[in-house]
């Protein structure tokens, strides 16, 4: 039997909440129009043929709709840098000013706006995380910054 550590649950238990976000209709199933909502939800427009692609590089395969263990793959392949694109876009989702730039109040809105609590509840709590990952020091995170902080383990 495969131990798991605690961080590990902990992070499939955040990764299922937001597959569960993201089925809208509750049926067990992500499909590539839900996962055009949510994204659109975040500010992020992308079409459904955009979504169909990511999905097929993720995957390897072609797909319409995710069971949970595949929407973690693909999360997984995104977080690990595997999809460029999806890194630089997700860099746009939460610069919302667009000046090059990711301030703790931007941080703060995005993490609310996507249900990631307790982050969002506490400005106090962001500008932790963006200090943490702050090299120059000026209050806010750049593009290479942000990369930083998306493939850092998280801190228990």
């Amino acid at each position: 039997m495969e131990s798991t550590s605690l961080q590990e649950m902990a992070d499939l238990n955040e990764i299922r909440r937001i597959y569960e976000m993201v089925d809208e209709n509750a049926d067990g199933e992500v499909s590539v129009s839900e996962i055009c909502s949510f994204m659109n939800k975040l500010r992020i427009p992308i079409s459904e043929e955009d979504v169909r692609i990511m999905l097929s590089t993720s995957l390897q395969k072609d797909c319409s709709a995710l069971r949970f263990e595949q929407f973690v793959e693909v999360y997984q392949s995104i977080l690990n840098n595997k999809d460029h694109k999806a890194r630089d876009e997700s860099f746009g989702v939460f610069d919302e000013n667009k000046d090059g730039y990711i301030t703790s109040e931007e941080l703060q809105h995005v993490l609310s706006t996507m249900g990631l609590i307790p982050w969002s509840q506490d400005l106090q709590q962001c500008e932790q995380m963006i200090c943490r990952f702050d090299l120059d020091r000026n209050g806010v995170l750049d593009f290479a910054e942000f990369k930083i902080m998306m493939s850092s383990e998280p801190s228990p």
